[in-house]
């Protein structure tokens, strides 16, 4: 399985290599490009990143104000419930 993945992942960066090699642009335009779509990305993971906490109450009912949450209670009797002595 690993074998698998680092063929491919060699396989993929070869072939960005041997693509920007061949681009029909010149070097400068294809290294500005690739420039600006790594600046897009970047933005984009650091967007992301500054999301706001997800408040506990909000989790517990996937953030829909209305749910209520629901409170786990044990069984009395059966295989869930507690032995008492």
């Amino acid at each position: 399985m690993f074998g698998l993945i680092n063929a491919t992942l060699r396989a993929f960066v070869v072939g960005v290599v041997v693509g920007a090699l061949i681009a029909p642009r010149p070097g400068s335009e294809t290294r500005r490009m690739l420039n600006e779509r790594f600046s897009a990305l970047i933005n984009q993971l650091l967007e992301i990143a500054a999301l706001p906490p997800i408040e506990p109450t909000q989790a517990a009912t996937n953030g829909h104000p209305e749910r209520s949450v629901a409170k786990r209670t044990r069984p009395a009797e059966g295989p869930g419930a507690r032995a008492t002595t």
